[in-house]
């Protein structure tokens, strides 16, 4: 679709925006899905793209979660790319964490350039060097290891 995440968003699809107006965005209709007062749910809407998980805590988006390779940053990342190539993409943003499970993966936190989008961030999660998966959205939510547990 040649569309991409950035630390923001995917698309028309924002961080921060209602479930309503993020099913307008992707051009779905609203999910009946129960819970979305709760403190933090996985909201499935019908048109989202395949390998991409939403987080909504309190009615809002407050993350995406990737998983595929299809779905890329709008720099160009995207999973099965190696270390190095986050780290050549995002410079001096990157700061590289130790993984909370894996003895052989790493976070890659991408900063924000302010002030745009001060209050928001990529997080990359790799194993032996390379990307499993990424995740897009606004602090704190973007940092919690166990999404929604």
């Amino acid at each position: 679709t040649g569309l991409t995440v950035t630390a923001t968003g995917y698309g028309s699809l924002r961080v921060g925006m209602t479930v309503r107006n993020a099913a307008t965005a992707l051009g779905s209709p609203v999910p009946s899905t129960v819970g979305l007062d709760t403190a933090c749910a996985y909201v499935k809407f019908d048109n989202q793209p395949a390998g991409m998980r939403i987080m909504v805590v309190r009615g809002n988006v407050a993350r995406l979660e990737i998983d595929s390779a299809s779905i890329a940053t709008g720099l160009g990342a995207r999973v099965g790319d190696p270390e190095s190539r986050v780290k050549d993409l995002y410079g001096s943003r990157v700061v590289v964490q130790p993984h909370k499970y894996d003895p052989s993966g790493h976070y890659l936190i991408v900063n924000p350039i302010p002030p745009t989008d001060t209050g928001f961030a990529l997080v990359f999660e790799t194993d032996s060097g390379r990307v499993t998966k990424y995740r897009a959205g606004r602090t704190p939510e973007v940092e919690w290891v166990e999404g929604c547990s």
